[in-house]
């Protein structure tokens, strides 16, 4: 990074993208939060803002992510504030370049999907962000293998204890129009089936999803009935969107550049006893290889002027 930046009398120097201590700890500690904007903000001015954010959770979703990316020959691999490794590659698509970033969560689950977010969009400023990875089905009609581009998140962890049992008290966020206009051109020109090989070949389905901290194995759940009730076209459950949902809500109304998230699971399992892990790296491949299909449509009219 060429951008130089220093505080006096706060113990913290930056230059050249490096940080070096000295001084007073305490003002160390204070500026910590200065620092990071700092270089966040040096990045923006720099070049990095991209396009389209990709969220992964799990090792063999972001190793999905990267063979797909690897495909593309600017694909290039960094380390960014923090420690956390980031892959960059730059499409083709209608109207210009498409600049993508993708980044893994240190774990799964909805708080540390939600800080991967939060980095993701404080160095790279994506306007769009995608959550990609593995689901389990809950619908007879989805099979292992298919991919969800969901439409809508219903979060199914706040609830209220009560002597008659657990009474759940959910919310939906749905999916920005912006995103779902490129989704119907995309199911419009493709279709509903993606052919991945001579011989391998899955649907996508568009519709809801639920989403919270519960893995979710017994066919007669009540997660499961209760999503069910809310929404009878539930496809699939997971356990990061209701983070990143979250973050989301907390930040669209300060950043008007920020247009929508979504997103993109590939069903591994039917969220019952017989869950496993034989199909994740499966499920993980078809997933990666809809949202390759679907991020030329990402580039949006406005950011082409």
């Amino acid at each position: 990074m060429s951008e130089h930046w220093a505080r006096n009398n706060t113990g913290l120097h930056v230059t050249g993208g490096s940080v070096q201590v000295g001084g007073d700890v305490n003002a160390v500690q204070h500026n910590h939060a200065n620092v990071r904007e700092s270089l966040a903000s040096a990045d923006r001015r720099a070049g990095r803002p991209t396009d389209v954010g990709i969220l992964t959770v799990l090792p063999l979703e972001m190793r999905a992510v990267a063979e797909m990316l690897s495909r593309v020959p600017d694909h290039r691999i960094e380390q960014i504030y923090g420690g956390r490794t980031v892959h960059r590659a730059t499409f083709a698509a209608e109207g210009g370049p498409l600049r993508v970033v993708a980044a893994q969560a240190l774990q799964p689950g909805t708080h540390s999907a939600s800080s991967a977010y939060r980095e993701l969009r404080q160095h790279f400023a994506p306007p769009l962000v995608l959550l990609v990875g593995i689901a389990g089905g809950i619908r007879p009609d989805i099979s292992v293998g298919d991919v969800i581009l969901a439409d809508e998140v219903i979060l199914y962890d706040s609830r209220q204890e009560t002597e008659a049992g657990p009474r759940r008290r959910g919310r939906t966020q749905a999916t920005a129009a912006v995103l779902l206009n490129r989704v119907n051109d995309f199911l419009v020109r493709h279709g509903p089936v993606v052919h991945a090989g001579s011989d391998e070949s899955f649907h996508v389905h568009r519709g809801p999803v639920g989403s919270g901290n519960a893995v979710v194995t017994d066919e007669g759940s009540a997660i499961r009935s209760w999503l069910t009730e809310v929404h009878q076209k539930t496809l699939a459950v997971e356990t990061e969107a209701a983070g990143v949902a979250e973050a989301f809500y907390e930040e669209i109304a300060a950043d008007r550049a920020l247009r929508g998230w979504m997103t993109v699971r590939g069903i591994s399992d039917r969220a019952d006893r017989h869950k496993g892990h034989a199909d994740h790296a499966l499920a993980a491949r078809h997933a990666a290889l809809v949202v390759e299909r679907f991020l030329p449509y990402l580039r949006l009219v406005e950011d082409a002027r």
